[in-house]
């Protein structure tokens, strides 16, 4: 599984993730994708195979219910907060999350204390 972490995101979030959490995580900006839309990045992702975009933006999930999985959605619900916050909600609640996604979840909200599968 490979973490594709959204624009929305703070630029030292993905090496955070995946140093924290000794997982592939790469900002949409390393791959290129900066200035693509979320059509462009829905569908490079889908071709890449087994990609999580993790992102604030609804409309990845909206993609992802009209158009199905892949890729899969990790959604930030969580507001603006500070880095250190979001890391400590990430702490918390990333590793329940990834469980959620390797059992197959399509789409899987964290909020600021909770979390959600759709």
């Amino acid at each position: 599984m490979i973490f594709w972490v959204d624009a929305q995101l703070p630029p030292g979030f993905s090496p955070w993730l995946a140093e924290t959490f000794h997982i592939k995580a790469n900002s949409l900006k390393f791959l290129g994708l900066w200035d693509a839309g979320d059509r462009e990045i829905f569908e490079a992702a889908r071709r890449a195979g087994n990609v999580v975009i993790i992102s604030k933006d609804s409309d990845f999930v909206e993609l992802v219910l009209r158009l199905g999985a892949p890729p899969r959605i990790l959604w930030v619900t969580c507001g603006n907060v500070t880095n250190r916050r979001l890391q400590a909600v990430f702490n918390a609640l990333f590793p329940q999350a990834l469980m959620m996604l390797e059992k197959g979840e399509a789409i899987v909200e964290i909020s600021g204390d909770e979390i959600t599968g759709k």
